[in-house]
């Protein structure tokens, strides 16, 4: 097994300077290894005694080498940590309440509190998954009532005095107002395009969405971006969050990235390398649950709420289909694309299929 470090050492021994790292009880040999899993960039260990999860690098990733970066994952890690903290203030229990992190050439690693075995989507009835979405659309609701700890916009990253802050230092309704610009930009080429699907519709709905785009009534919060089936911990109390990509931006336009991925980008991308893992194209009916129950959970009885979200929507419809656009145009793809993407094919029909979700898009 390839883990991220410059000793040539064995799994159980990079496992063991890890637990020696943080006093913890050594494993005596592999067969005592309780390996939960891996993600694209860590391996999982179960360290059950203490109900801890023990993550490390892996030395590749997506069919490509990784090259220890210390300020890339200081910065990932301690980003993860503080989103952790403020989770939890927003819904206690709903992150790990323990996260430390080490990070050196010869060992790096992640070390948080156990939240339990997930059901997965496989064994969620479609009310199962409607009720974890109103959950987790409750959550991030919630998160909105929090003020945001860190200056800035975007993704959190370690400042030169060792702060977190996000990596635009930018006013937010100028930054939304750019942002308005270039969805209607994308908007345009899509309207050019050669493909056929109702343009006068689309070129309608677009006027009409784009231009009530909520701005003014809009703040930044930290909150997460990557809520994908396979970094939530489907209890059978509570979905869980773990492994979280924080953001610091709109509240709706976060929660518009969750209700868009769950009904129209998981199951899409079913075959490509990056989501094949999942099979959500198995669980569909789960995952379309799931998106009405966050948007219930979210807006609640805020008519003003759920018109917000639903324009964010529209708007990450548009931004996803001219991504597939512009890669239909490039040639060649490279790996990583393949790898996000699919194939030219895959991308060109999913691009189809995108085309006729803005068509169809409800007013």
């Amino acid at each position: 097994m390839k883990l991220l470090t410059t000793e040539n050492l064995t799994e159980l021994e990079l496992l063991n300077n890890a637990l020696r790292n943080e006093g913890l009880k050594e494993i005596s040999k592999e067969t005592e290894i309780n390996r939960l899993g891996e993600g694209a960039w860590h391996h999982a260990y179960l360290i059950e005694k203490e109900q801890l999860v023990l993550r490390i690098p892996k030395r590749v990733a997506y069919d490509k080498e990784v090259v220890f970066n210390r300020k890339a994952l200081t910065s990932e890690y301690a980003a993860t940590k503080a989103f952790y903290q403020h989770a939890n203030r927003a819904k206690e229990g709903v992150c790990p309440k323990q996260f430390k992190f080490f990070v050196d050439e010869k060992l790096t690693y992640t070390i948080e509190s156990y939240l339990g075995k997930s059901i997965g989507l496989q064994r969620q009835t479609t009310d199962l998954s409607r009720r974890y979405g109103k959950e987790l659309g409750a959550f991030f609701l919630a998160l909105e009532n929090l003020n945001s700890p860190y200056k800035g916009i975007g993704h959190l990253e370690i400042g030169q005095t060792g702060e977190l802050k996000g990596e635009l230092d930018m006013d937010l309704k100028a930054f939304v107002l750019e942002e308005t610009k270039e969805y209607q930009e994308e908007l345009n080429k899509l309207i050019d395009s050669p493909y056929e699907f109702d343009r006068a519709k689309v070129v309608k709905a677009g006027e009409s969405f784009i231009s009530r785009r909520s701005i003014n009534d809009e703040k930044i919060i930290l909150t997460n971006q990557d809520t994908s089936p396979e970094n939530i911990i489907y209890t059978k109390r509570a979905a869980k969050i773990i492994d979280p990509y924080p953001q610091l931006y709109t509240g709706v336009s976060i929660a518009a990235n969750y209700v868009f991925n769950y009904q129209a980008l998981f199951h899409l991308f079913h075959n490509t390398k990056r989501y094949c893992k999942g099979n959500y194209h198995l669980y569909i009916p789960q995952l379309i649950a799931s998106a009405e129950g966050f948007i219930e959970g979210y807006t609640g009885s805020s008519k003003q709420k759920r018109d917000a979200l639903h324009i964010e929507v529209f708007l990450k419809l548009v931004t996803m289909a001219y991504t597939h656009y512009q890669l239909v145009n490039e040639a060649p793809l490279d790996r990583e694309q393949i790898i996000r993407f699919g194939t030219k094919e895959q991308v060109e029909g999913r691009l189809r299929i995108y085309l006729k979700k803005l068509e169809e898009y409800p007013k």
